[in-house]
């Protein structure tokens, strides 16, 4: 609104209207002083130890949204590949080594497409090199070589133009080619020839799926075939029953690990050292996690469900600081049992463990990794796990969207 505009309008709504311009005004200036408050905190230790590094900064609010991390150009050393929802746009971020580690990520390729939220790698081309997905619609088929970082030499292929979610590579006929997997609802088999001409790339249905935050490929019910594991934020968290060769073109059984909406993310791995996949399972309505202790280790999963809060700092008026990435790794050093790591969406990470009988919610108990800046940090993503500095422990990698931080690491100061 112009100054005549201002002007043309009676008294009261006036003043109505110039309280609402100094309102932005005053919204502009807290916007732009959070986005600036990272580098007052990046690098710092906090009293555990654990530090926060920034790979890049996200000051114009492309909106990190989700991570790939692999070797692409075969160094040793982890890379980053990144999709950004709102920029539209991803970045592969190339890994400065151990000397640079601590700053800002400089050397990187881009690649620009449509708003994308998430992404995945694998070989679609079946020629060595690990190629990228965009959202799933937009795959970019890796040159590799000297012409990795000439993103001009990256053969895109647009399979469709819309947003979808959880692009996950995996040989899903069993015929020894990679297939696609998109928004856990399809997938797509790649041809044996003409990869990289989309209208080769036949589309079969799974099921359906509303808003799939994980898509795992994983042997559920153990009997030597993948299934595909969901964490559907509007529905349940379920599985699609693999049927064997030669029958996964028809649309697959369904059935549930866990019938709660409003879950996040999802983990699977061995909690409490019996040998045996758990499954963790953040929920955004709720406010706790799940840990389902598996007990059986064929056919569909038995489990023993233990729910736990966020710690105490987590909660209390004005905080948003809902548990929503999951991971789970060796934290404490003893190696008989992991910790459960959780990044929520606002403040500091924090873990759980046990001591005694893991099925009772009374042995477990929450640690707050106090790293400076956490206030700072408006909206983390899932929880991703590396050696990113390669001093031999495993680091938290993450993305934040709306608080400045963009693409960060927490360093694991590893048991001295």
């Amino acid at each position: 609104m112009n100054r005549n505009s201002i002007h043309a309008l009676s008294r009261p709504a006036r003043a109505i209207a110039v309280s609402l311009i100094l309102i932005a005004a005053g919204l502009g200036v807290a916007a732009k002083k959070i986005s600036g408050q990272w580098s007052d905190y990046c690098g710092k230790v906090g009293p555990s130890g654990w530090r926060c590094n920034v790979v890049q900064p996200d000051p114009k609010d492309a909106g990190p949204d989700g991570i790939n991390l692999h070797d692409w150009d075969s160094d040793g050393d982890l890379d980053i590949f990144v999709n950004y929802e709102e920029g539209a746009y991803s970045r592969l971020y190339f890994n400065p080594g151990k000397d640079k580690i601590r700053n800002l990520w400089t050397d990187y390729i881009q690649f620009k497409h449509g708003k994308c939220e998430d992404s995945g790698i694998g070989d679609l081309d079946n020629d060595g090199d690990i190629d990228y997905i965009a959202n799933g619609g937009w795959v970019y088929f890796n040159p590799g070589g000297k012409d990795l970082r000439d993103p001009s030499k990256w053969t895109k292929m647009t399979l469709f133009n819309n947003e979808a979610r959880v692009p996950v590579v995996a040989d899903v006929d069993g015929d020894g080619l990679n297939d696609l997997i998109v928004g856990a609802r399809i997938w797509y088999k790649q041809p044996v020839e003409g990869k990289h001409d989309a209208k080769n790339w036949e589309s079969r249905s799974l099921g359906k799926a509303i808003w799939p935050m994980n898509c795992f490929i994983y042997d559920m019910d153990k009997d030597g075939d993948n299934d595909i594991v969901v964490q559907d934020r509007r529905r349940e968290t379920f599985w699609f029953v693999n049927a064997g060769k030669g029958k996964v073109a028809d649309a697959w059984v369904r059935k549930t690990l866990q019938a709660k909406r409003d879950g996040m993310f999802m983990a699977i791995g061995d909690v409490n050292g019996d040998k045996i996949d758990d499954f963790v399972i953040t929920n955004l309505r709720e406010r706790n996690i799940h840990i389902l202790l598996r007990t059986n280790k064929t056919g569909a999963p038995v489990v023993e469900t233990v729910t736990l809060p966020q710690p105490k700092e987590n909660t209390g008026a004005g905080r948003d600081f809902f548990p929503k990435g999951a991971a789970i790794m060796e934290i404490d050093g003893d190696a008989s049992r992991k910790e459960i790591v959780i990044v929520p969406k606002s403040g500091n990470i924090w873990y759980a463990t046990y001591s005694g009988d893991p099925t009772d919610a009374k042995n477990w108990e929450t640690t707050t990794i106090q790293i400076p800046g956490a206030g700072t940090r408006r909206k983390m993503d899932n929880a991703f796990l590396g050696d990113i500095d390669g001093d031999g422990d495993v680091d938290i990698v993450t993305t934040e969207e709306n608080g400045g931080w963009g693409v960060l690491w927490f360093e694991n100061p590893g048991k001295k």
